[in-house]
Order: structure tokens, then C-alpha cells, then sequence
């Protein structure tokens, strides 16, 4: 069976298909693009899709992507994800996170913290059950260079390079090696903090668009691209058992 999964972000979505748990391939593309048609949104047959969405535009690319597919779509739910969540409103947390709890089981048995670099950097705490216990929320790399521009109109935009330089000799490479070293920086100050209040030895997970700019810079365990395609991909398989459509 091929389950095609849509993670679809504020700036960046990605599609994936898998049969039986193997990414076959990935999609990356911009969200405003294919919400404004400047960007094609082409699928092929699937038996099956899980959609993650995080906005109003997210929902706007998923229901083009419902308009093409001609099999059951789902959309990940917190209650249906079979996850025991420790979060004050569980209707209200991210799709996204829940993939990431679903997938990060997989890879660690003495829990995990996902730390998921996107337009946001959020943190997904996973206890060696597989519960999951919420996590902090960051503003994500690009977001943080953006944010210092918009407010500081005559700083020149940029293109943030991994390669950042404390020693910084120009506007453009300030302003990169800033960011990238107090993203990274909170980054692991938050990862203290977490292990600091468990009672076991979490393994860390770097995942998301905007890894590439932080990995060089921080401690981790594992880097896992494909962490929330992998998890909404077991959503769909739990969702599909239950259904009888596959074997659980």
C-alpha cells in the first residue's frame, strides 16, 4: 500500500510517498508558490494520504491537494494518534509535533527531545513510553535574521550560510554568525533545561528545513530529515489498521 504524506508549513511543505514504511521519493516546495499557482502541485495515484497541517494557508494547499487525490485523506489528530499527551490542550497542538512523537519512538527507546528547525523551532519532549510531555517554542533561524531587518529597516537582508564566523568583519557576516549562534545557543540551553527535569537520558533529534544552518553548531544524536514524514506515515498506517484496511 502507498501512503502519500503532505507536511505542510507556514513557509515550506514537502510531500512524500511510502510504501510499506520506505520513502520512495520527496517533494520539496514552497507554500506561497503552489497557494498562488506559481508552482505546480502534481501527485500521483496513492492509496492513501495524512496531511499535517499548521495554518489557514496550510489548509488552503491541503484542500488543493484533496481536489486531485481520489482515496481517503486524513488529516493527523492528536486524539486519534493512539499517543498518550500530556499537554493542556491537546486539540491545539501541532500536527507537526504529533508526527514527530510518533516517529521519534522509533529511534530512541530511552526518549527523545525533536528539535524541529523550521519557521519555528519547537521541541518535542518523548518519554522512553512514547508519551509525549510538550516542549518549548523558539523563533527559527531565519525568522530571528527576518525579524532583525524588519525592525532595523537600513541592516541589509541575508542569506544565511552555516559557515558563521565570530570574528565577523562585515555587516552581512555579523549578522549571519549572530543568528546562527544565538539560535544555537538556545537551543542547547533549552535542551539542558529539558534533560534537567526528566528522570532519563533523552536522545537528541534535529530535523526540519532549516537544520543545515544549525547542525555545525550544536551537540546531537541524530539528524533525521525525513522525522516527520516518517510519523505521519505511521499515523496513516494506524489510522488504515484501524480501518481494516492493513494488517496492524
Amino acid at each position: 500500500m502507498q501512503i502519500l504524506v503532505a507536511d505542510i508549513g507556514n513557509t515550506r511543505s514537502t510531500l512524500g510517498l511510502f510504501n510499506a514504511c520506505r520513502l520512495l521519493w520527496r517533494r520539496d516546495l514552497s507554500t506561497d508558490a503552489v497557494c498562488s499557482g506559481t508552482e505546480a502541485l502534481v501527485v500521483e495515484p496513492c492509496d492513501a494520504c495524512v496531511i499535517s497541517c499548521v495554518s489557514a494557508r496550510a489548509s488552503f494547499f491541503a484542500g488543493l491537494l484533496r481536489r486531485q487525490l481520489k482515496c481517503p485523506v486524513f488529516e493527523v489528530s492528536a486524539a486519534q494518534s493512539g499517543l498518550e499527551i500530556h499537554y493542556a490542550h491537546p486539540e491545539r497542538l501541532g500536527q507537526d509535533r504529533v508526527a514527530n512523537a510518533l516517529a521519534a519512538s522509533i529511534y530512541s527507546v530511552t526518549g527523545a527531545i525533536v528539535i524541529d528547525c523550521g519557521t519555528a523551532t519547537h521541541f518535542d519532549v518523548i518519554s522512553p513510553s512514547g508519551a509525549f510531555y510538550g516542549g518549548p517554542i523558539l523563533a527559527g533561524v531565519e525568522t530571528m535574521a527576518d525579524a532583525l531587518v524588519q525592525r532595523i529597516p537600513h541592516l541589509p537582508s541575508v542569506a544565511l550560510d552555516p559557515d558563521a564566523d565570530a570574528l565577523s568583519q562585515d555587516t552581512i557576516s555579523a549578522i549571519n554568525a549572530g543568528t546562527i549562534y544565538a539560535a544555537a545557543g538556545g537551543i542547547e540551553r533549552i535542551v539542558r533545561e529539558i534533560c534537567a527535569r526528566v528522570s532519563y537520558c533523552p536522545k537528541t533529534i534535529l530535523t526540519g528545513g532549516n537544520a543545515r544552518y544549525i547542525e555545525p553548531h550544536i551537540n546531537y544524536n541524530l539528524w533525521v530529515p525525513d522525522l516527520t514524514l516518517e510519523g505521519l506515515c505511521v499515523y496513516g498506517e494506524r489510522v488504515l489498521a484501524r480501518m481494516g484496511r492493513i494488517s496492524a
